[in-house]
């Protein structure tokens, strides 16, 4: 995957400029003021539910969690952390989420100086999808963690591991596109990860019964807030109906240009279409866009600077369009030059 330039021996990376500096800052203030804005509201709204359905499960009354889409495993997963003070566990999942994004940005950063990291990493935890996300307790971080992976590696069938655990946990829509990108360009991981959520999958029903996976499925094609207007709901869903088929079209139709554009354009359209597409979208779900950042800077630099300072209002305002703008940025990238990007000797790619 498309890596920022690495530094010769000895010689550190130039300063992150004036604009990138001015881009985390827009962020971080917008970001801190809807942070206090919705915090009495959003404040660990999912890992309480989590919680709860994990309580469930210990009492035998699994699926008595309004809103829980999540599989039995996903629950029994949680037990441990509802055993201890509801603090601690919240605590303990930010922290979590918190060292992935370290650790994304440390990867994305190498070379530079500790200002230069720690700016991104503001950046990156002001980003409003990834502090909608720390703040509810969600699992859109540890969902890109697993998809940066796929990015970081070369196409292994145990990088899809962990990939598949999220698809055996938290089986979203939105993934399903990167499903079809792995097909093409990740066959061998899309094989880990789908031996592995079978294999997770199979585990929890002997583990947990059938007959909680069998409520699981029932839940999920008979979801109550799908069956309504969906208030909150940023994805092309929550458009009118009218709107919704063109522009469902339109995006299936620019996620299959991106795959013959190449393996990022098409990963950076798979990411948008799964956003878009998906039967609800809230504001976490544009997490794994942070993925796109750095090879989008590499090939089109202006129109990825303009996309990065809008992030978050563009996200607040109408995330559609916003989304779709970064879809079209990647697609307008000639394919030749996305081929030669990714030839680069600065791609960054373990063995």
């Amino acid at each position: 995957m498309s890596s920022a330039p690495t530094a010769a021996p000895g010689r550190p990376l130039p300063p992150l400029s004036l604009p990138v500096l001015a881009v985390v800052a827009l962020t971080a203030i917008v970001g801190v003021a809807v942070a206090v804005a919705i915090a009495p509201a959003a404040w660990a709204v999912d890992i309480d539910r989590n919680l709860r359905a994990a309580d469930a499960l210990r009492a035998g009354s699994f699926r008595t969690i309004e809103g829980y889409l999540y599989t039995p495993l996903a629950a029994a997963l949680t037990v441990p952390l509802a055993v201890v003070p509801a603090g601690v566990a919240v605590a303990g999942w930010l922290a979590v989420r918190l060292a992935l994004i370290m650790a994304g940005v440390r990867r994305e950063t190498a070379g530079r100086a500790i200002g230069d990291r720690a700016a991104a990493a503001l950046g990156a935890v002001t980003f409003i999808p990834t502090l909608h996300d720390l703040m509810l307790g969600n699992v859109s971080v540890v969902i890109t963690a697993t998809l940066a992976l796929l990015l970081w590696w070369r196409d292994r069938w145990w990088t899809g591991i962990a990939l598949g655990l999220v698809l055996a946990t938290f089986p979203k829509p939105q993934l399903i596109p990167i499903l079809v990108w792995m097909l093409v360009f990740r066959r061998r991981s899309l094989l880990g990860a789908l031996g592995t959520a079978a294999i997770a999958t199979g585990v929890g029903v002997l583990w947990l019964g059938f007959e909680r996976y069998l409520t699981f499925v029932d839940v999920v094609l008979h979801v109550p807030y799908l069956e309504t207007p969906m208030y909150g709901n940023l994805g092309l869903t929550g458009l009118t109906p009218d709107l919704v088929v063109p522009l469902g079209m339109l995006t299936v139709a620019a996620a299959a240009i991106g795959l013959w554009r190449g393996e990022v354009a098409g990963f950076i359209c798979a990411v948008g279409a799964g956003i878009l597409l998906a039967p609800y979208t809230m504001a976490y779900s544009a997490v794994p866009l942070l993925l796109g950042v750095r090879p989008l800077s590499r090939v089109a630099p202006r129109t990825t600077f303009a996309l990065a300072l809008t992030g978050s209002l563009g996200v607040l305002v109408f995330l559609p369009l916003w989304v779709g703008a970064v879809m079209a940025v990647a697609l307008g990238v000639p394919r030749l030059r996305w081929a030669r990007a990714e030839r680069e000797p600065a791609t960054i790619r373990a063995p």
